[in-house]
């Protein structure tokens, strides 16, 4: 599968399906042209696509930009609150937990 980084070997990973789950995933394997460990590599992998009314119920640009605006301006102002009462060290342990918070968000999809 495209995409692997160089150098980066596979192993072999062990999935529980019943007989006839088994034969479905071999069949949309096949339909695809892939093998099954790209097919199911391929279908866990791809993010699902935006459900067709999600344009619809997204805040206009305009509006994301107000808001992005707001959060950037409230950092900032919450970033000089902790330096000028020199608890910089505060804001980079913050800032380190939500980063994690939002990988472990970002990697349940």
């Amino acid at each position: 599968m495209a995409g692997r980084p160089k150098g980066e070997k596979r192993k072999a990973r062990s999935v529980m399906a019943t007989d006839s789950e088994w034969q479905r995933i071999r069949e949309a394997a096949a339909a695809a042209g892939l093998s099954i460990s790209d097919h199911v590599l391929r279908v866990l992998l791809t993010p699902p696509p935006l459900p067709p009314d999600a344009a619809d119920q997204a805040l206009p640009f305009r509006m994301q930009q107000r808001v992005a605006r707001a959060v950037l301006v409230l950092e900032a102002i919450e970033k000089l609150r902790l330096d000028r009462a020199r608890m910089g060290t505060t804001w980079e342990e913050i800032v380190a937990e939500v980063d994690g918070w939002i990988d472990g968000e970002t990697a349940l999809g």
